[in-house]
């Protein structure tokens, strides 16, 4: 039997996964959630300016979960998502003998793939448009008194929403729980910097005993599913494809996604 561990991208943290955990754990499969160096309960920590410096933290909160919970002791898939999945190939890396497959969604490197594919800028500034737009309709919705009871929403969180999410984008419920998240806990500007440098400057390892599978949103509007098809051919695997989905697949397609990790797993 196997652990997964679930790594989260950039600025984000394992309240994002956001039931997707909680739907894992239901089947009866161990489970790990971490978070990164800045990112949720590590907030206040400084985020390293290379994925391979985020991984001592990661495998100390790893190994930590392990001795607190010995049935989590067995060989691990790790499921990483965007930059999650950067993490999680560098984590095998350092620590083969502990890993049995590497899971990647949505993912990137710049030695495969060029930046602009890695991070489009242009969906990013339409939804940036879009969100501010629907901001000012609420501000003036909300200077007549017609929305006296509504729940702070956060500007950032509904940019994020639109540009990562297809099917939930205009979720209101999802979009007050993150407000209600970045408003308790968030990256800071800095962090959040040092991590899309990181980011930028992530090359593939070489993994020659380690099983790596890649899945793909057919809609990520963040990275180009190109690059996901780029990561398939480096590692010779199949690349494994959702539909309708945006770059945020687990909270788009969490059922999909699940079951594929499943198949994933029993090979």
């Amino acid at each position: 039997m196997t652990t997964w561990v679930l790594l989260r991208g950039l600025m984000r943290d394992s309240r994002h996964w956001y039931g997707f955990d909680r739907l894992i754990q239901q089947q009866g499969i161990n489970l790990i959630c971490v978070d990164l160096p800045g990112n949720g309960r590590l907030a206040q920590q400084v985020s390293p300016l290379s994925i391979d410096q985020y991984c001592d933290s990661v495998w100390q909160q790893i190994d930590a979960a392990m001795l607190e919970s010995p049935e989590l002791n067995s060989p691990l898939m790790l499921v990483g998502l965007s930059m999650g999945g950067m993490l999680a190939l560098q984590m095998a890396a350092h620590r083969p003998q502990s890993v049995k497959q590497v899971v990647v969604i949505n993912s990137s490197a710049a030695n495969i793939s060029t930046w602009y594919l890695r991070f489009q800028l242009a969906p990013l500034l339409v939804c940036s448009v879009k969100a501010l737009w629907g901001a000012m309709g609420e501000l003036m919705s909300d200077l007549r008194g017609n929305n006296p009871h509504k729940s702070h929403v956060h500007i950032i969180e509904s940019i994020v929403l639109k540009y990562t999410s297809r099917n939930q984008c205009n979720n209101i419920e999802v979009l007050q729980a993150w407000s209600v998240m970045r408003q308790q806990q968030h990256t800071s500007f800095s962090n959040g910097l040092r991590q899309l440098y990181a980011c930028a400057g992530f090359n593939c390892p070489t993994l020659p005993r380690i099983a790596v599978s890649v899945i793909v949103a057919n809609q990520d509007q963040l990275a180009y599913p190109k690059c996901s098809d780029n990561l398939a051919v480096f590692y010779q695997t199949q690349l494994h494809k959702i539909d309708n989905c945006g770059h945020d697949a687990s909270l788009d397609q969490p059922k999909e996604l699940l079951q594929l990790l499943q198949q994933i797993a029993k090979t």
